[in-house]
């Protein structure tokens, strides 16, 4: 079984040229068997369909074969009376998905400074997929603040709320945690510096204690795929000068023992300003 993730940029390049059949290029390449997809507006309608009047995300599961579902990060009363411009995430699996569930990070809690009323509303999509052995599998397709590592803290304790069912099952946890792993800085002190120094990185490294958001989802007993066969120091962010990883596949400890490889495709740079993460179970 072959997992992706990525962040296709709203349906647009870096240089705002419409992506769709770039991003079914890719994802044809990669032929993965389950995607996760964040920044998505569904159901608009962009330029590359073969069927003018098809919605993207549409378009992109009918040329792949794939069943999908879509989690908006902003709550409408039903799916069908969602504007063009609904906005957040998605799953595509080869297989049936038997549920989706989205789930708002929005505290629960009175937050004194009000952090999250002056972000962007982020969100959780659970799919559950009916395999071809007939077994469940659950994955989790995440997206978290762009703009403070405060605010990426209190959406991951909500998440976790919901990511702690499935304590004891295997799933996978993926997407844009828009988060760096000290890992990847291990012997490159200066890079870490240097986005620490930076207008847009300064909120990757923004804690007095340093970033903690990877560091919590291994605490939590989840394994960074990536780390595990590859190298420190790749990217799969293309906006920032310093190379940076802050997209991530997560495997839960009954699942993270049947992961073959994991790796971040470099042949997609003209199609996103993020790069697909893949990982390859047996």
């Amino acid at each position: 079984m072959r997992i992706v993730t990525y962040n296709i940029h709203g349906w647009r390049t870096a240089e705002n040229q419409p992506n769709l059949n770039g991003v079914i290029n890719t994802l044809q390449q990669i032929n993965a068997d389950v995607i996760g997809l964040n920044e998505v507006y569904h159901p608009r309608v962009v330029a590359g369909s073969d069927k003018p009047a098809l919605a993207a995300l549409a378009a992109l599961a009918e040329r792949l074969g794939m069943h999908f579902v879509f989690g908006p990060c902003l709550r409408w009363p039903a799916q069908d009376d969602m504007p063009a411009n609904a906005y957040g995430n998605a799953l595509l699996s080869r297989w049936p998905i038997l549920a989706g569930a989205v789930h708002h990070l929005t505290s629960k809690e009175e937050d004194p400074q009000r952090l999250l009323e002056t972000k962007e509303q982020r969100g959780l999509l659970e799919g559950r997929i009916l395999l071809p052995n007939g077994a469940t599998f659950t994955v989790y397709s995440i997206h978290l603040d762009h703009t403070s590592e405060e605010a990426r803290n209190i959406q991951l304790r909500v998440a976790r709320t919901w990511l702690g069912r499935d304590r004891n099952r295997s799933h996978v946890v993926m997407g844009d945690f828009n988060a760096i792993s000290l890992w990847d800085f291990a012997d490159n002190q200066a890079g870490l510096d240097e986005l620490s120094a930076h207008p847009k990185g300064r909120n990757l490294t923004n804690l007095p204690d340093g970033p903690k958001i990877i560091a919590q989802m291994e605490k939590a007993g989840y394994v960074d795929l990536h780390r595990q066969f590859n190298p420190p120091g790749e990217r799969s962010y293309l906006g920032a000068q310093t190379p940076i990883r802050i997209d991530y596949i997560f495997a839960s400890q009954p699942l993270a023992p049947q992961a073959i490889g994991c790796g971040i495709e470099l042949e997609a740079d003209e199609v996103s300003d993020h790069r697909p993460v893949w990982a390859d179970f047996a």
